[in-house]
């Protein structure tokens, strides 16, 4: 198949400097130690119980402890709501002594850059910890379509609205379903799905036609997706080199070996008409920031319990530990520290003006409603 395109690539650009020090390099000596002996840290996660977040966020609570001084117990608990954005307001009125870890998409410090979120949310003010999928670099990501209704390349691109469902519009996932829905590609966008679990289960009952739940992360949780032939890839994004970087014994990256989709390569190249120029700036713009879990302390933490934290949380998600762990429960680690996340984001204020406005087009993005009557109200 050959070398595909791989992933964007972002020149180095200036960072912005944060008050709570999520400049400084993650992992750097940390002068004077914060002390967790004798507290209990609550990590809050912005989606339902057992989705991709919410795995995560249980095993940082086995494993966190280790690298933070004093040992602390940790506790996990679910605020899902509005994409996430429900758990990043609640964050505002939450411990700010080092207690209180939060979760949101990354998607929403992109809307805060470009003037589409929430008025209370000011991305620059939370303690950036980093993301534990963030570093995407060894990532791909494919459209797979359910057999019972596609069967290839073909028949999806002669097809039209083809259903796409998500869990929100404002999370990472529903934002490429955004960007699909806004494009000339033959699909409808759908959402409301309580999370990853949630969207990978709907589409296995046929509720949808397509799906980008089907990377080789979902290839080994259901393999028999592919082995009974129930899905079928239709074209990827990322890093798409199979000798480099599809996992070995993954029915997905197995099956790309051996040629059994011929069609399937980066759609930057097997379907360039589907999208302009600027709409394929603003899409290699989300995949500088490919990991949909980012997890911070709330804003008004002092700069030395952000600083132990940042590194305690980045040593943790590369720890061989947690890694193992995650890799038994089908989960990709490519941590990310903090300053790198806020690096990635502030490229986004950097894009090119074309592309830009298209991103901005994704982000402010709302459900319609349908037009009708007024119910007229009951006398």
């Amino acid at each position: 198949m050959g070398n595909l395109l791989k992933i964007w690539r972002w020149p180095s650009r200036a960072v912005v400097a944060f008050g709570l020090g999520i400049g400084l390099a993650a992992g750097s000596t940390v002068a004077e130690a914060q002390d967790w002996k004798g507290k209990t840290v609550t990590i809050s996660v912005g989606y339902k119980p057992g989705g991709g977040a919410d795995t995560m966020a249980r095993l940082l609570a086995v494993h966190l402890p280790k690298f933070l001084a004093g040992a602390p117990r940790i506790t996990v608990q679910n605020r899902p709501g509005g994409g996430t954005t429900t758990n990043a307001r609640d964050m505002l009125r939450r411990p700010k002594d080092g207690t209180y870890i939060g979760q949101f998409a990354q998607t929403l410090m992109i809307a805060g850059v470009l003037g589409q979120a929430p008025k209370w949310f000011k991305w620059k003010n939370y303690g950036y910890l980093g993301m534990i999928d963030g570093a995407g670099e060894q990532t791909f990501y494919a459209l797979c379509a359910h057999t019972d209704k596609i069967k290839n390349l073909k028949e999806f691109l002669a097809g039209k609205d083809w259903r796409f469902g998500e869990i929100s519009p404002a999370t990472g996932a529903g934002k490429v379903v955004v960007w699909f829905s806004q494009t000339n590609a033959p699909i409808r966008a759908f959402y409301g799905y309580g999370g990853s679990a949630e969207v990978a289960a709907a589409f296995e009952r046929g509720e949808m036609a397509v799906t980008s739940r089907c990377n080789e992360t979902f290839a080994k949780r259901y393999p028999h997706w592919f082995t009974e032939g129930k899905v079928v890839p239709l074209f990827g994004w990322g890093e798409l080199n199979p000798d480099k970087h599809l996992p070995p014994d993954n029915p997905l990256s197995n099956g790309l070996r051996e040629g059994r989709w011929p069609w399937f390569g980066d759609m930057h190249k097997t379907v360039p008409q589907m999208a302009t120029k600027a709409q394929w700036a603003a899409f290699d713009a989300l995949l500088a920031l490919q990991g949909t879990h980012v997890w911070t302390l709330p804003p008004g933490v002092p700069a030395k319990t952000t600083k132990a934290m940042q590194k305690a949380f980045l040593d943790a998600a590369k720890s061989k530990a947690f890694i193992a762990d995650m890799t038994k429960r089908g989960r990709k680690v490519a941590p990310l520290s903090g300053a790198d996340t806020a690096k990635r984001v502030q490229n986004i204020e950097d894009l090119p003006a074309a592309g830009k406005k298209v991103l901005v087009e994704v982000f402010k993005h709302k459900r319609k409603r349908k037009k009708g009557k007024k119910k007229k109200k009951p006398s």
